[in-house]
């Protein structure tokens, strides 16, 4: 930088006349440099803060993945309760194919019992009932014939109270067997309800894990694009204090020079090109290059158009230097291609130019130019749909939401 301000100031002793250069002007140097550093000290705070952010994103982001940690643990036991309850169920539907065949002959048995029982009934009305069996006692012959009669007596007696009762059991037993059968219809019940329960549960986890998920992919995009577009403004801004800088530097040690009518681009820079460039005017500003407006200042397809762009009309274009300046950043951007960033001081106010979609550029950072200096030629590089040039005027420090831009239309005479 320190050679390059030399070469400038070795160059330009011998081309300007030598005029004093007045306080005034030093200080809205001065003041210029003051303002961008409060910018850079604004977009520091900024940086800290996107910073504090990632950090904190950075703790979400281990909490999160804890959570999801203990979430995949939960769905592991979730699934293993589903294959247990499943088996549980297979097993249940087996005992109740068992139960129903239990029932099944225990109902045999009791309708056997009741065919059997109203056989004994019939017999017991046709013979007189108890009547009979006294007959048959008092129709003894002897006392061991009476006795025999006796235990003839008993055993029917025994034999109708057994099957009373074995009646009586098998009722039970169908009553339990039943009653079973139903707990276990509940229990079946219960378990399917409570294994739909679980997979809506699983289902809900699932949900809740991949929302997790895209919710912290959008955060952790967002700040980073965020931390990326001030890094980019803040070595923005540090180019254009470096730029300002030297030419404080120059007017300290140089004359200043009349402003635009003493500076004319070099006769190197229109040697084969002159019936291209476009000439130098009156005023602040003049027009970067020759060509129509193709789309101006505005919105633009859904969009804002932040600059005007001027349509290529010849195989080869001159861009020129709308002002006297200094360049801050000459690189290749992605969407600007070949760009060139030029700071101007004018009545003791910044301004800043932007030159994009060069086909080549002439100028690097850190040099001075003066108004209708060539500093490349009209191309099609970045995201563009054809050659041509896209400017933007800025009244005050170039930034990434463009707050400052201008319409050229309002300072140009295109």
């Amino acid at each position: 930088m320190s050679l390059a301000v030399a070469a400038v100031l070795g160059m330009t002793s011998f081309s300007y006349p030598a005029n004093a250069v007045s306080n005034r002007e030093i200080q809205q140097k001065r003041n210029a440099i003051n303002n961008i550093q409060s910018k850079q000290s604004s977009i520091q705070s900024e940086i800290k803060k996107a910073d504090q952010q990632i950090e904190q994103l950075k703790t979400q982001q281990a909490q999160l993945a804890a959570e999801m940690e203990k979430l995949d643990m939960e769905v592991s036991e979730t699934s293993a309760k589903i294959r247990n309850v499943s088996q549980t169920i297979s097993d249940t539907k087996q005992d109740i194919e068992a139960l129903k065949r239990e029932i099944a002959e225990v109902e045999a048995r009791i309708k056997k019992r009741n065919e059997l029982l109203k056989e004994r009934v019939r017999s017991l009305q046709l013979s007189g009932g108890i009547i009979s069996y006294l007959d048959v006692l008092l129709g003894s012959q002897s006392f061991g014939d009476f006795i025999d009669r006796i235990s003839a007596v008993t055993t029917i007696f025994e034999a109708d109270k057994q099957i009373i009762q074995e009646q009586e059991e098998d009722k039970a037993l169908k009553e339990k067997k039943e009653n079973e059968l139903t707990s276990k219809l509940t229990s079946l019940q219960s378990d399917l309800q409570e294994l739909e329960q679980l997979k809506q549960t699983l289902n809900k986890q699932m949900n809740e894990k991949e929302q997790l998920i895209a919710q912290l992919k959008q955060q952790e995009q967002s700040i980073n694009e965020e931390k990326l577009s001030l890094a980019e403004e803040q070595e923005l801004l540090e180019k254009q204090e470096a730029a300002i800088r030297s030419q404080l530097q120059q007017l300290i040690i140089k004359k200043q020079q009349e402003q635009a009518a003493q500076q004319s681009p070099s006769s190197s820079n229109h040697s084969s090109n002159g019936g291209n460039v476009p000439p130098v005017t009156d005023g602040a500003f003049m027009r970067p290059a020759n060509g129509p407006i193709t789309s101006g200042f505005g919105p633009r397809g859904g969009e804002f158009h932040y600059g005007v762009d001027i349509g290529k009309r010849a195989p080869e274009v001159p861009v020129v230097a709308a002002a006297d300046g200094v360049v801050f950043r000459s690189y290749y951007s992605s969407s600007y291609g070949n760009v060139v960033f030029i700071t101007h001081m004018i009545d003791g106010q910044i301004y800043t130019t932007v030159y994009a979609h060069l086909e080549s550029r002439l100028v690097g950072e850190g040099q001075t130019v003066s108004k209708g200096q060539i500093i490349g030629y009209m191309g099609n590089t970045g995201q563009s749909e054809g050659a041509h040039l896209h400017f933007e005027l800025h009244r005050g420090s170039w930034n990434a939401a463009k707050s400052n831009a201008v319409n050229p239309l309002s300072y140009i005479n295109f």
